[in-house]
């Protein structure tokens, strides 16, 4: 009896967290309102193009280039630039976000936010986001520049290897 009970219970949960109501789109747009996510979004695109011109920078390696081709890079930056801007922007970025969001929590998930967000430790975590935000990107640049050096080697014994296999197959076939 004690096992149909307890089954009968854990299928009641089971189906609770099923039927949990789907969050509005108003309620998230307010999630969005109060947490910033706009203005957030704005801050961390700046930062990407910030990190993409460091990126070039030390791709560069301090290499001295003809002012043609700092035209032609200048041009490539801007590029890269409007891509991300446009592709991107809170405009282009909402509906996805929205579509996610109303996917991946309930209407009382969506309440809970909010109110934490509106409460004084949720303004101070809006409020020290961006900050936290760039720390990161800059460590994480801090990590790629030795990642990168490791993918080069790692292409570099790629490329050995695959020489050394062609020779493998040309004393083969002889």
């Amino acid at each position: 009896m004690k096992i149909l009970q307890s089954l009968f219970f854990c299928a009641l949960l089971v189906a609770g967290q099923s039927h949990a109501a789907r969050p509005t789109d108003a309620s998230i747009k307010e999630l969005f309102a109060v947490a910033h996510t706009e203005a957030m979004m704005s801050s961390i695109q700046t930062q990407v193009n910030s990190l993409t011109n460091n990126i070039i920078q030390d791709a560069l390696k301090g290499e001295q280039i003809s002012p043609e081709k700092q035209k032609a890079l200048d041009k490539f930056k801007g590029k890269l630039e409007d891509i991300r801007n446009q592709e991107l922007s809170w405009a282009a970025m909402e509906p996805m976000m929205v579509s996610i969001y109303a996917d991946s929590l309930s209407q009382e998930d969506v309440d809970g936010i909010i109110n934490f967000y509106k409460s004084p430790a949720g303004q101070a975590f809006i409020e020290k986001m961006p900050v936290m935000i760039q720390q990161s990107m800059l460590q994480m640049q801090a990590k790629i520049k030795p990642m990168m050096e490791k993918i080069k080697q790692a292409q570099q014994e790629l490329k050995t290897d695959l020489n050394n296999a062609d020779k493998i197959m040309l004393t083969k076939e002889k």
